[in-house]
């Protein structure tokens, strides 16, 4: 059961208070109880309405303690009587559209920074990149001087211990990438055999000078090679890499609590404890894609009731939903932080504008259709925030307009709520500006 069923089984508005669900349950408790009913069972209902109640409670209470919440103070005078205005002075008595706008105003601060802690660590990971970048150029290189050097000792009786006739080292030329014409090519032929002692050998010996040049040749084409290869493997390997990065988000601490509870599933085999704590007492190992029951949230640990059973898990281990809705949406693991407003969500190229009025409530996402082939693309929104596209390539297009909640980057779409609706056919974008109006 989610937490709006057991507002619903409490028989209590989402908006009710503690002492009202108090209530609430204690009347349906003297009602449902199994001594009050001896000609029928209400064991399992009772049951029920004291998890309903519990769930609640806790809900009701970690909306109230909030750690940044400041005091907010509304004053509005009223006319007819003078007595009476000490009754609008403070939160407890503004309205609800005001105390909505702030509460929406929290939470979207709280987003924003939530996001920017990502687009650091994605930062942090492309440095890192840049340097495994550099390392792998390096041993490339490496490569390259080793070649050379064994290249130098083959002449045409066989490998021999020295250089040249003094005995001493050659200089090695420097690492070059591969050239796309042959103008450099010849250049850096040349620029290399300058630098070539070895090649000062006496003219009465050309075989020799032959198959060493054919040998250094041989050996620098096999090393540029290797090289080739090496770099087209990791190229290949890291889009890989980003890819997959791309596709399955990790885990961020502390994101989207309103979702934690009610029905989740695992991840991976997880590991129940007694305490919020590796080091406390474990009670079982709940296995892969099981269903549980979400309690409460405390940090990176959430509260769960599994085969009769509390107890603590890590929420990195706990998916958002049913196990069956997971399996009917094919979205597994973390959805990762909600896009930025306007964040273009595929690749478009051009120069048509259009201009989103944007009077929707909640979050959605407007996908462009082409119908002259061209691959679709989406621009995510947020609520009753307006945003101009400039980029739109012309064409004709079909809008579909995706509301709901919890979007998750692997599925491209919305876990919760997910509605479509296909709010423009066959309009034609050209160089000129539009305008486009989305009313809830």
């Amino acid at each position: 059961m989610s937490l709006i069923d057991d507002y619903q089984l409490l028989e209590i508005p989402t908006t009710a208070s503690e002492q009202e669900a108090k209530t609430a349950f204690r009347r349906l408790a003297r009602r449902y109880h199994p001594d009050k009913n001896p000609d029928k069972d209400t064991t399992e209902l009772f049951q029920r309405l004291q998890a309903a109640y519990e769930n609640v409670t806790n809900a009701i209470r970690q909306g109230a303690q909030v750690n940044d919440w400041k005091p907010f103070t509304f004053t509005k005078e009223n006319t007819q009587s003078s007595g009476a205005k000490n009754r609008y002075t403070n939160f407890s008595t503004a309205t609800d559209k005001e105390q909505e706008a702030f509460v929406k105003e929290r939470q979207r601060a709280y987003e924003e920074m939530k996001r920017n802690n990502a687009h650091h660590e994605k930062t942090r990971n492309d440095a890192i990149k840049a340097a495994r970048n550099t390392i792998n150029e390096k041993r490339v290189k490496a490569l390259y001087e080793e070649a050379f050097k064994a290249s130098k000792n083959f002449t045409s009786q066989g490998y021999s211990y020295t250089d040249n006739q003094s005995g001493e080292k050659p200089d090695i030329p420097p690492y070059q990438s591969f050239v796309d014409d042959e103008e450099e090519y010849t250049q850096s032929t040349q620029s290399t055999q300058s630098t070539q002692s070895f090649y000062n050998e006496p003219v009465s010996q050309p075989i020799k000078l032959d198959a060493a040049k054919a040998a250094f040749r041989a050996a620098t084409y096999i090393a540029c090679f290797a090289a080739g290869i090496y770099s087209t493997l990791y190229w290949q390997s890291s889009k890989q890499e980003t890819a997959s990065e791309q596709k399955v988000a990790t885990y961020i601490s502390g994101l989207y609590p309103q979702f934690r509870v009610g029905i989740s599933y695992t991840l991976a085999d997880t590991t129940l404890y007694a305490e919020p704590d590796v080091s406390s007492a474990i009670l079982q190992t709940i296995s892969t894609q099981s269903d549980l029951q979400s309690i409460k949230s405390q940090g990176n640990w959430l509260t769960v009731r599994y085969n009769g059973m509390n107890g603590w898990v890590q929420t990195k281990n706990i998916g958002f939903g049913s196990i069956q809705h997971a399996l009917q949406t094919g979205c597994f693991g973390q959805p990762g932080a909600a896009p930025q407003h306007g964040e273009l969500i595929g690749v478009a190229d051009g120069s048509s504008r259009l201009r989103i009025l944007n009077q929707l409530p909640e979050h959605s996402m407007l996908t462009f259709e082409s119908y002259d082939g061209q691959a679709p693309f989406s621009i995510y929104l947020y609520g009753k925030q307006t945003y101009a596209a400039n980029y739109i390539p012309r064409g004709n297009y079909r809008l579909v307009l995706e509301t709901g909640s919890l979007y998750h980057h692997a599925c491209n779409q919305f876990l919760f709520n997910d509605t479509t609706k296909v709010i423009l056919d066959n309009v034609d974008f050209a160089s000129t500006e539009q305008s486009l109006t989305l009313k809830p």
